[in-house]
């Protein structure tokens, strides 16, 4: 289960960097075709300024691996927390297989 913890963490580091493109680049196709890098980018920017900026991404938990609504793809619920100045919060993300690699496939903003 590391592998899809390390893919959620990834991912997160990805866009606290600023590297939004990148980022988009390991959502499903579903997903990415749903939500543009430009909208990953405005809900972390949204995300972050309530925290009162973002000063490191902490150790992913895989939360749940079955939950209601679970689809055929879908290997795991990751949680990863975001620390702040203020306040923590994280963004949990739904890490499902795609054309044999981990990609992610929803986005919650903020804990749950």
């Amino acid at each position: 289960m590391s592998d899809v913890a390390d893919t959620a963490a990834g991912f997160i580091r990805l866009i606290v960097a600023g590297n939004t493109e990148d980022a988009h680049e390991l959502l499903s196709d579903r997903t990415a075709a749903d939500i543009a890098a430009s909208e990953l980018q405005a809900n972390f920017d949204a995300l972050s300024e309530e925290m009162g900026g973002v000063t490191g991404v902490g150790q992913p938990m895989v939360i749940s691996e079955d939950w209601p609504h679970k689809t055929e793809n879908d290997v795991a619920i990751v949680y990863v927390p975001l620390e702040g100045d203020v306040f923590s919060e994280a963004i949990t993300v739904t890490v499902s297989t795609e054309n044999d690699d981990f990609r992610i496939s929803a986005i919650e903003w903020g804990r749950p």
